[in-house]
């Protein structure tokens, strides 16, 4: 007998997603000390150059996320996941060869108009995928990033304090091509149908155009996407405020050798992935039988308390344990918006939904490093993560105060009472 095909899209993409996220994470903590090594000396600069490099392929991919959807949902998810892996070994590959700040800024901006793999990848799992399912199932898929996440900051660290900055490049380049392969040649896909059953619309500019139109309306109508949307931004942009200029954190305590400032900036990304990779399908499938709206206000709630923590240290020594409990609360935001996006949007228009919830997110993956970076230089980086917590507070309060909104949308068995 031939083994469930939609297992094995699941294993593959799964494979894909761990495969790219080792090499994606291996370059992006370091970009503070990568530009040292270009020359840039000064304290402010470093932290401006930080943010706005961590935050320029996420910006560009925020507005191409949607299109990339409605393509998608017209030709098939797969050619976005082998683009996307195609485009990551070109641009990160090419940044092996930058020389200055502004040629990493340009291949960061082309990287993101072509490389956002997550939404695709979510995308063909949860059309095969019942809808009381949807966060169990993106909960596990999360921890493909999460688990690549998890290895990527340690290797490249290590790699970049052995070898160079420019064999982290190359390493994630290769990786991606790797990825790239397995999906081409070993994920099967069916041509997506519309509503009624028949085959896809063709892809022409015009019905791509007049469908973005369509899900940009249904997004800003009053109702739980929006609501969900909303709340996703701001407690992942008050994550990404202090990321960019975590390693000046660690150099400002005064307790690490410069020598070491690599590896344990990288290491503390791997304890926050760490929580993540072990949390996030428990709280999918906590979502899927309680409700995803208490999951966003627990989440946001807890995430808060341990960035005001984080802001209030004197040692690195503490920043292993609150980043790790930080993730394990926080690493269930992502599930439970993708969960309460798929139960608002029909089948056929999956990918577009998803690619707009997506979309949100990726844009506060840009907006919270390149503004983390100004704040840092006007106000400090302690008071930056004060910042972040307050965001995350504020994020919470809204999530419970439109906790019946959120509920309506789900399957019954999740709802509250």
């Amino acid at each position: 007998m031939s083994p469930d095909p939609g297992r094995r899209t699941f294993q593959l993409v799964w494979l894909n997603n761990f495969i790219t996220a080792i090499g994606m994470m291996g370059f992006l903590p370091l970009f503070p000390l990568l530009l040292r090594d270009l020359g840039l000396h000064d304290d402010a600069e470093v932290k401006v150059w930080s943010g706005l490099l961590a935050g320029a392929a996420p910006l560009t991919a925020a507005f191409m996320g949607p299109v990339w959807g409605v393509v998608g949902d017209r030709i098939g998810r797969k050619p976005m996941m082998v683009r996307a892996n195609l485009a990551i070994t070109l641009f990160v590959g090419a940044m092996a060869l930058a020389k200055t700040p502004e040629q990493l800024l340009l291949l960061r901006l082309a990287q993101g108009l072509f490389s956002g793999f997550i939404a695709p990848s979510i995308t063909l799992v949860s059309v095969n995928t019942p809808l009381h399912r949807q966060g169990h199932v993106t909960g596990l898929l999360s921890t493909a990033v999460m688990a690549g996440s998890l290895i990527g900051p340690t290797l490249g660290g290590l790699v970049a304090d052995h070898a160079s900055f420019a064999w982290v490049f190359v390493a994630c380049a290769a990786l991606s091509a790797a990825a790239a392969a397995l999906v081409a040649w070993g994920v099967r896909e069916e041509r997506p149908r519309a509503a009624d059953g028949t085959p896809a619309a063709p892809l022409r500019a015009g019905t791509v155009f007049a469908a973005l139109r369509a899900d940009l309306a249904l997004f800003w109508r009053p109702g739980p996407l929006r609501t969900v949307v909303a709340i996703v931004f701001v407690t992942r942009f008050g994550m990404r405020l202090v990321d960019p200029v975590l390693a000046l954190w660690v150099e400002h305590l005064g307790d690490t050798p410069p020598e070491r400032l690599g590896t344990v900036t990288g290491s503390l990304f791997s304890a926050s992935a760490l929580a993540t990779l072990l949390f996030t399908p428990l709280w999918g499938r906590f979502g899927d039988r309680r409700g995803h709206g208490r999951v966003l206000v627990a989440c946001a709630g807890v995430g808060a308390a341990c960035y005001v923590a984080q802001g209030l240290v004197t040692s690195v020594a503490p920043l292993w344990p609150l980043r790790f409990v930080a993730n394990a609360f926080l690493s269930g935001c992502q599930p439970a918006a993708f969960a309460l996006a798929a139960h608002a949007s029909a089948e056929e228009r999956r990918g577009a939904t998803l690619g707009l919830a997506f979309g949100s997110q990726v844009l506060a993956n840009a907006a919270g490093p390149a503004a983390g970076g100004l704040l840092a230089s006007v106000i400090g980086l302690r008071e930056l993560f004060l910042l972040s917590a307050a965001l995350m507070a504020l994020a919470a309060l809204r999530a419970w105060q439109r906790a019946a909104t959120l509920a309506a949308q789900e399957p019954a068995s999740a709802r509250p009472g």
